[in-house]
């Protein structure tokens, strides 16, 4: 039996490296400034099994943007603001525009990716150089979806995005997680649908009529 938050690296050494039905082209680089749903993918892999199941959630979205995190430049956090620079600003204001923010991350050891983990940290910044978008927090609200190889994500993988919600006093939706082998099956893309209808009514509207 898989171990909780078993690294999914070390259980699908023999796969494919990048998922070749998962469609990622419409995944910006650019944080939009005003859209109402803006969602973040960390991962190592722009083309596995988080990045499908992100797209299959926000294939129901209407007025939503999916931003690769893995793209732009995220400094760590640096009591001196060193990094104030690189991307993460724009990231911040993509935030505070929005009503729901979503975050993607596998589950690699017990917890969020490295990706995710710099963007995290740099949350620091909207409590100090950046005060004013993290105040602006207050009343959105914060998803999470994941892909790993147990049969559940782990607690200790999810604690940090509720604990967040409740630091900024935001909404804490709650996580989609899928096995990567169980992405493509029914089951899992009725299950985001249904997540996106409720990040839909999160964010004051209804997901996508079927195109």
């Amino acid at each position: 039996m898989a171990r909780p938050g078993e690294p999914q690296f070390a259980r699908n050494a023999g796969r494919r490296n990048e998922r070749q039905n998962c469609e990622i082209e419409n995944m910006t680089t650019t944080p939009p400034l005003t859209a109402p749903i803006v969602g973040f993918v960390g991962s190592s892999r722009r083309k596995g099994d988080t990045a499908a199941l992100a797209h299959a959630v926000f294939a129901h979205l209407d007025h939503a943007a999916l931003i690769d995190v893995s793209a732009l430049n995220i400094g760590p956090y640096d009591y001196g603001h060193a990094h104030r620079d690189d991307d993460f600003a724009s990231l911040a204001e993509a935030m505070a525009a929005a009503r729901v923010i979503v975050f993607a991350s596998p589950v690699y050891w017990y917890s969020m990716t490295a990706q995710m983990k710099a963007v995290f940290d740099r949350l620091c910044d909207m409590t100090e150089i950046y005060k004013p978008l993290g105040k602006a927090l207050a009343g959105k609200s914060i998803f999470a979806i994941a892909t790993g190889s147990a049969p559940e994500a782990p607690a200790s993988f999810t604690q940090p995005f509720a604990d967040t919600a409740g630091y900024f006093d935001m909404s804490w939706g709650g996580v989609l997680y899928v096995r990567g082998r169980e992405i493509d099956t029914p089951a899992a893309q009725n299950a985001a649908r249904l997540f996106a209808g409720e990040i839909a009514r999160h964010a004051g509207g209804r997901i996508a009529a079927p195109a």
